[in-house]
């Protein structure tokens, strides 16, 4: 299910950009059409992440969202051979199932482009509740300038933590690795 997720969202995005680079540029007799198809695949960006949030992975409903986390960080470290810590500060609220399902797949995207991208030999995973909960994924990466963008991936997660009421923020540059801060609403 995430990974249908994944690659329906990153296609849709794409077509929302070209969409709007497309309206920037078309003529106004055709510019309300293409708003109207942007229109539509936002919504269907929206529906698919609906869907999404009711396939919560099992783990979380197992284990719990900090077991959940656990495991995805150990697993990660075991496949990529990446040294990869999480921890956890404070007492944990009660966090809705969106939420939980939010920092969880922000973590596994954060973790995936780490694996593809980054080149890093070390990542740490931290999960705060101490005054807000936030997640933090850093790696000591060869990170990126973030004025390009990031990608997709980057792309949908910033876009899962807004349509969550939440904020993502990325810190990175060439040669000095890559934090990626999620605040929970």
């Amino acid at each position: 299910a995430q990974d249908l997720h994944d690659e329906v969202n990153q296609a849709l995005t794409a077509v929302s950009l070209r969409l709007q680079a497309s309206i920037e540029r078309a003529p106004p007799e055709l510019r309300r059409e293409l708003s109207e198809t942007k229109r539509l695949s936002s919504q269907a960006m929206e529906e698919l992440l609906g869907l999404a949030r009711q396939l919560r992975p099992a783990v979380l409903d197992d284990h719990g969202l900090i077991g959940g986390l656990h495991s995805q960080v150990r697993d990660f470290g075991e496949q990529t051979r990446i040294h990869a810590r999480f921890d956890t500060r404070g007492i944990a609220p009660r966090l809705t199932p969106e939420q939980q399902l939010v920092i969880y797949r922000v973590t596994q995207e954060g973790l995936s482009n780490i694996a593809q991208h980054a080149e890093a030999r070390r990542v740490d995973v931290e999960l705060s509740f101490v005054g807000r909960t936030v997640l933090r994924i850093s790696d000591d990466g060869a990170g990126f300038e973030t004025g390009r963008g990031g990608g997709l991936g980057l792309s949908g997660m910033r876009e899962r933590a807004l349509l969550s009421g939440g904020q993502l923020t990325i810190w990175s540059s060439p040669g000095q690795g890559t934090r990626v801060e999620l605040t929970v609403a």
